[in-house]
């Protein structure tokens, strides 16, 4: 079994190349039960999320565990062979979480908007935030960043490494109105503290493009109802999931607001099976992020494949018994075991 660390994960990372293995995972047929939704364990603020799937190209199935205890939070995802069930790798997941749901967000803008001389809003400025503008500097043409968040320091310190480090024309301000406006592109990753909306359509202007990557839980809010309601077209990751269990669709639904009719997935975007009636421009475009383990798996399996082929990665002299092996060695019933196992 080889062990990836999250730095090696970030010395193989090649933005383009990740793009594409997104783009390629939701082209791919897959049925539904390929990637059934998350299980969640749960005891205050203790839990365990844990997300399975099995990747399009038939090579590996897996899972992606999410572990939260005492304020510390834990990435592990695994990828098992389908042809001999072996556990063939293990992944430390945070480095993979961020780059994959960077690249699917940029995948989707791709499919949604231009890709040329855009104009950024960001509302946030932790890691995802960070790994967003990231993902768009190396992809995109970027003409400028506006960034807010409430902690001034860390708002100017992510403008200054857009600068220095990602080649942007970047500016912090001092409001989320600020950041947006005139933005063809609007990054929201900054729940509020107090989980009321930090971004609403009078902020916005006609045409433009909001992605939201912090609501992914039913008690957490970022975008307001008026945003959802006015958007011409809804894509999410995982529409079923997006709709019963985040908090900005349940309090749009308990306000009336009707949204089925314009909510698609990201697999038909990128499909082009989306009517180009909601894909018309100028509009509200609307990007629902939740994050799929889909995107884990086909990334994890690019960098495996890419790990191998650089000489990189940890042996760990470990395997699993297969359940075959235990029934040919299965004690008799004399054996004082009385035959079970």
């Amino acid at each position: 079994m080889i062990f990836l660390s999250a730095q090696t994960t970030r010395s193989l990372l090649d933005w383009p190349a990740v793009l594409g293995v997104i783009v390629n995972a939701y082209k791919a047929e897959l049925p539904a039960s390929a990637t059934p939704r998350r299980a969640i364990a749960q005891i205050d603020g203790t839990w365990l999320r844990c997300m399975p799937a099995i990747t399009p190209s038939g090579r590996y199935l897996g899972t992606k565990q999410i572990v939260r205890s005492r304020g510390k939070v834990t990435y592990l995802i695994t990828l098992f062979d389908q042809r001999d069930a072996s556990l063939a790798y293990m992944l430390d997941g945070l480095e993979i979480t961020r780059i994959r749901t960077a690249a699917t967000t940029v995948a989707a803008m791709l499919f949604l908007g231009s890709n040329n001389d855009i104009r950024v809003g960001i509302l946030g400025s932790g890691l995802e935030a960070q790994t967003h503008l990231e993902a768009l500097g190396a992809t995109c043409s970027v003409a400028s960043v506006n960034i807010f968040s409430p902690n001034e320091d860390r708002r100017a310190a992510f403008a200054r490494r857009a600068q220095d480090e990602f080649k942007v024309a970047a500016r912090a301000v001092e409001s989320s109105a600020a950041a947006v406006a005139g933005a063809t592109h609007v990054i929201a990753a900054a729940r509020s503290r107090d989980e009321a909306p930090i971004l609403n359509k009078s902020m916005l202007g006609p045409d433009v493009l909001v992605v939201s990557i912090g609501s992914t839980v039913p008690s957490q809010r970022e975008i307001d109802i008026d945003v959802i309601e006015n958007g011409q077209v809804i894509v999410a990751d995982e529409p079923e999931e997006l709709t019963e269990g985040t908090g900005d669709m349940i309090e749009a639904s308990k306000a009336g607001v009707s949204f089925a009719d314009k909510l698609f997935s990201l697999r038909k975007l990128v499909r082009g099976e989306i009517p180009q009636r909601f894909l018309a421009r100028p509009s509200l475009r609307l990007f629902k992020s939740l994050g799929s383990a889909l995107q884990d798996l086909v990334f994890a399996e690019w960098l495996v494949d890419r790990a191998k082929a650089k000489g990189v990665g940890t042996d760990v002299p470990i395997s699993l018994i297969e359940k075959s092996s235990l029934q040919a060695s299965k004690p008799s019933a004399g054996s004082g075991m009385n035959g079970k196992l």
